[in-house]
């Protein structure tokens, strides 16, 4: 007999499907709430006065070019459906910082696209949970 099928891709099992589901749920109930809220903007603690300002630029710019990095790693590891929840990702992960650097209806606009995303990458991670072919015991009854 030939040996058993490996699993290739991002989400191996039921127990990382479920997980994908519910990081994605939780960033999906955010991004909405964002969108439908007109509440200010708050930001994380800013350490920029720490540093001179192209040490800021720098390292920035250097931690951007990882995230896409790892963004295009990702996507490249990822099979199928698995590539839609990720793209869908792509938005909150490379949009998020840049959004105190822009004005109001620009951020607007961030967050929709945001919501867009995270929303595909939602229904992408159900339709991989209710994928059959897990391979474990409750999956062949």
């Amino acid at each position: 007999m030939g040996q058993p099928k490996s699993k290739l891709g991002l989400i191996r099992s039921r127990r990382t499907a479920i997980a994908a589901l519910c990081f994605t749920a939780f960033e999906a109930a955010l991004s909405i709430r964002d969108v439908l809220s007109n509440a200010p903007h708050k930001y994380w603690l800013p350490f920029d006065f720490l540093h001179p300002a192209w040490v800021v630029a720098v390292a920035n710019s250097m931690f951007y070019a990882y995230l896409l990095w790892m963004c295009i790693g990702f996507y490249r590891i990822a099979q199928g459906k698995e590539r839609v929840l990720v793209v869908g990702w792509f938005p909150c992960i490379l949009l998020f910082h840049l959004e105190k650097f822009v004005s109001n209806s620009v951020v607007l606009a961030i967050q929709w696209i945001q919501m867009a995303g995270i929303i595909a990458a939602f229904a992408a991670s159900v339709f991989i949970l209710m994928r059959r072919d897990w391979g474990d015991s409750s999956a062949q009854s």
